[in-house]
Order: C-alpha cells, then structure tokens, then sequence
C-alpha cells in the first residue's frame, strides 16, 4: 500500500535556503564563530593590559601614544592631515581607531598668541568625511574579494536582505556612517553580496561628512571645555587607565554585537514571504548559485 507523501507549503525558494542555511549551521556547531574567538582574544588581552597598568602605572599608553602621533602628523598637515588620518582610521577593518579626536581638535584649535581658530570645522569635518569613505571602501573591497573578516552565515544572511529590501540598504548604510557605531560588518558583506559600489560609496560619504562636520563643530565648542578636564585628571591613576580600557571594551563589544547579528534568524522565513514578488526570483537563482557547487562532487 503506497501512503500519499504530505503536500509541502515551502516555496522552491524558502526550501533551498533552508537546506543552505542548515549547512551553515552544521559548520558553526563544528567550529566557534570566528567573532566569538576574536572577543575570547581581544578582552582576555585587554585584561592582561589593565592588570599590566595597574601594578606599573607609568607604563605608556599604546593607543593614547598611537593618538598623540597621529594628532601631530594632523596638525603639521592641516586640512591633509584630517583627510589622511580619517582614511588610515577606517581603513583598518574591524579595529578600533581614535580618528575622530583628530577633527574634534583641528576645529576647535586655536593660535596660542591670538587665540584666533586656525581651521574651518566645516571644512575640517567635508575633508575628514571624504577620507573616512574612502578608507571604509577598502572594506567594500575585501568583501568583494572574498575576504573571511565575517562569518559565512552573517554573509549569506545579509545577502538575502540586500535582495528583499534593496531601498533599505543605502539607509542602513547611510544611518552606520552617520553615527559612531562600526559600519565595517554591513559594507564587507555589502561586497561579498556584489552590491553596485556606488550605492555604498554615496550613502558613506553624506553619512561620513555629516558626522565628522558635526564632530569638528562639537571640537570648536567644547575643546576647551575638554582640555581642562584632562589636564585636571592625571594620566597614570587608575582611574584614567581602567577608563581607557573601558572605551575600548565598549567599542569591542559593539563591534562583536553588530557582526554577531544573525540577519537570516532575525527575518527569518519571513524574508521570502516579505520579499517583493520581483525580487523572489533573483534571491532563487542566488541561492541556487550558492548551491550548486557544493551538491556537485566533482565540480
């Protein structure tokens, strides 16, 4: 007696990303996320640092050394310096860097006879701005390249998204550029997905400028302000060097938190029920794609 199989309710589409994402997560039960790895690493070495200033507390500060360097550099260059400092600050993909004290100082800089401003924080902040693009790109590049800074399901689950939603991408985009939070982990995938380049380059830049214009204006108002804190507080307390250790665990801890975002759980079997009708195909022949090769033994 033959029993009748249970008709099926999944689309060609929702079955093939269920069977490539249950390949993707066969392999993370297999081995540890790459990101958490890099966070086990990265606090258990900010740990040992903290410890380290601690019981030497004369010892120098690597990143407030790293700063100071780049600071001089910005100050002797001028306007050039906020351009090349902010394209080396966001060229370094998926590692925290200072650059954003640099066009906090340049605008609200002043000549210590006159106490005239020396630079424009608009222009300050446009020329920051440009540089800042510039530099994220280089990440655009790596994803397109097939660079491995993401985990593969990270990746594949924000391919899906760039498919379904393509309007909403350049906002999120633009929305990471224009505020502190690291927009590496959304414009490396955007380059593994073949996302057209220029609907990551403009967003970055009007998100970039606006932030760092505001960021140099925020510097002309408030840089004194600023500079009689610090030199009212000593540079080797505790309190100053677990505070610095502190920051940098906080922008660790956004970074693994935005990488960590699993795209694919978080729209679930809903991103094909929500995708629009003309984009279902394109998402199918991509998965398809995705597929192919691994179900072919000797391809």
């Amino acid at each position: 007696m033959t029993v009748p199989l249970k008709p099926t309710s999944q689309s060609v589409p929702e079955r093939n990303a269920h069977i490539h994402g249950g390949r993707l997560e066969a392999r993370e039960v297999r081995n540890m996320k790459r990101s958490d790895l890099l966070l086990i690493v990265v606090i258990s070495g900010l740990f040992v640092y903290w410890i380290a200033v601690i019981i030497y507390p004369w010892l120098t500060s690597p990143f407030n050394t790293m700063y100071l360097l780049l600071l001089d550099i910005s100050m002797m260059m001028g306007y050039a310096g906020s351009l090349i400092v902010s394209f080396l600050g966001n060229a370094i993909v998926l590692v925290p860097f200072p650059y954003v004290g640099v066009p906090f100082v340049l605008g609200g800089l002043r000549d210590a006879v006159s106490s005239v401003f020396l630079f424009d924080p608009t222009l300050v902040g446009l020329l920051a701005g440009i540089g800042a693009c510039l530099g994220e790109m280089t990440g655009y590049v790596i994803g397109y390249l097939g660079g491995q800074l993401l985990d593969e399901k990270h990746t594949e689950g924000f391919r899906q998204f760039v498919h379904c939603y393509p309007r909403a991408t350049p906002i999120v985009v633009w929305f990471l550029a224009a505020t502190p939070l690291p927009d590496d982990v959304v414009v490396v995938p955007l380059g593994a997905a073949r996302y057209p380049w220029w609907k990551v380059f403009v967003p970055q830049l009007i998100g970039k400028s606006m932030f760092l214009v505001s960021i140099a204006w925020a510097g002309r108002f408030g840089l004194d302000w600023v500079g009689q804190i610090f030199a009212a507080t000593e540079s080797t307390s505790i309190v100053s060097r677990s505070t610095e250790v502190v920051a940098i665990l906080l922008v660790v801890v956004a970074i693994y938190l935005l990488v960590s975002v699993d795209w694919s759980s978080m729209t679930g079997s809903r991103i094909v029920g929500a995708c629009p009708t003309e984009n279902l195909k394109d998402l199918e022949q991509q998965i398809a794609q995705d597929i192919a090769p691994e179900d072919n033994p000797t391809g």
